[in-house]
C-alpha cells in the first residue's frame, strides 16, 4: 500500500491484516518500484497524491506497467481527489486505460475496510 494517509494505511493494515493479508506500506513514492518489486503483492493499493508529486500515483501505476516481474498485478487506486476537487472532472472506473490509467479499480476515499477486502479477494481469486 503505497499511501502518504499514515491513519488510512495503519486502518487498512489492520482491517486486511485480520482477513489474513501480509500488508507492507510506504508513504511516499522514493523508490516504490524497487520496494514492490521486492515485496512481490499480490494487490498493488496506491493513492493518486503523494507527498513530492500531485501525480505520483498515476506515475507509479504507468511504471509498474514496465516492469516484467509486477505488470500483471491489479492495482487499486484510492483516492480523495473526487471530492476535494483537485483534478477537473474527477476521476472513475470509466477512466481506466492502458495508458492514462493503468489500473485495475478506482475508489474513492474514504473506503469501506469490508469493500476493500471484497474487491482484492475478487481480483486475486
Amino acid at each position: 500500500m503505497v499511501d502518504d494517509d499514515v491513519d488510512l494505511v495503519m486502518a487498512m493494515t489492520v482491517a486486511l491484516s485480520a482477513a489474513g493479508y501480509e500488508v507492507a506500506s510506504q508513504y511516499d513514492e522514493r523508490e516504490v518500484d524497487d520496494r514492490i518489486r521486492q515485496f512481490n503483492p499480490d494487490v498493488i493499493i496506491l493513492d493518486v497524491m503523494l507527498p513530492e508529486d500531485d501525480m505520483a500515483g498515476f506515475k507509479i501505476a504507468r511504471s509498474i506497467r514496465h516492469h516484467d516481474t509486477i505488470k500483471d498485478k491489479p492495482v487499486i487506486m484510492l483516492s480523495g481527489v473526487n471530492t476535494e476537487g483537485n483534478i477537473p472532472g474527477g476521476i472513475s472506473n470509466r477512466d481506466i486505460d492502458d495508458v492514462f490509467l493503468p489500473i485495475t479499480r478506482f475508489l474513492d476515499k474514504p473506503v469501506d475496510p469490508k469493500k476493500l477486502i471484497a474487491i482484492i479477494e475478487e481480483l486475486t481469486a
